[in-house]
């Protein structure tokens, strides 16, 4: 894994994470492209949520599936996996980080993982 931090970096992370969140929580959602019928679980925030539902309406339906997701450890890797992933977005490592992590958060929160991508379209 190309994700390297430490007790206390995640601790700062995690507190800049619940003051972000008290301006736009996060949530977990579920887009659902309508050609393909392929499902994908994300996370992000509710503002950043509307706008790509908004952006993706014509070929995707997205609804959130968990409104509210807690501050952990796992949401910070996330965050930390997902900012490095805007990136560096040819990165294969970064991107490996990014799924794992996302996946992480999804199990924690109870929800369906997204499989492995076998880069089928």
């Amino acid at each position: 894994m190309a994700l390297n931090i430490d007790e206390q970096q995640l601790q700062a992370i995690r507190e800049r994470m619940e003051e972000a969140n008290q301006q736009a929580h996060f949530v977990i959602f579920q887009s659902v492209e309508k050609r393909t019928g392929k499902v994908l679980r994300l996370i992000t925030d509710i503002d950043s949520f509307r706008a790509i539902q908004e952006q993706h309406a014509a070929d995707s339906d997205m609804m959130i599936i968990q409104d509210i997701v807690p501050i952990s450890d796992a949401l910070a890797r996330w965050a930390i996996a997902e900012n490095m992933a805007a990136q560096q977005s040819a990165n294969e490592s970064v991107l490996a980080d990014l799924e794992y992590y996302t996946n992480e958060v999804l199990k924690e929160n109870k929800q369906a993982i997204n499989p492995p991508d076998n880069g089928e379209e």
